[in-house]
């Protein structure tokens, strides 16, 4: 599987989409991190908690579709 942190940085890679679009989903779903820390976490610099990847994995999911539609 995948890390989800691998498809984050694809996501950001879009050019509509930045980083703080990423962390304002990331947030709404119970991510704790400061925007400069999740932006350490998305590039595999800091480790990442469990609760931290749940939230991930919903915005991703939610962008992905946004991506699709």
């Amino acid at each position: 599987m995948e890390d989800l942190r691998h498809t984050a940085r694809a996501l950001l890679q879009r050019k509509d989409l930045g980083l703080i679009d990423l962390w304002v989903l990331y947030w709404n779903h119970g991510g704790h991190c400061h925007p400069f820390d999740f932006d350490a976490f998305i590039h595999e610099i800091m480790p990442a908690k469990w609760f931290d990847m749940e939230a991930l994995q919903v915005a991703v999911k939610e962008l992905s579709l946004e991506a699709v539609a």
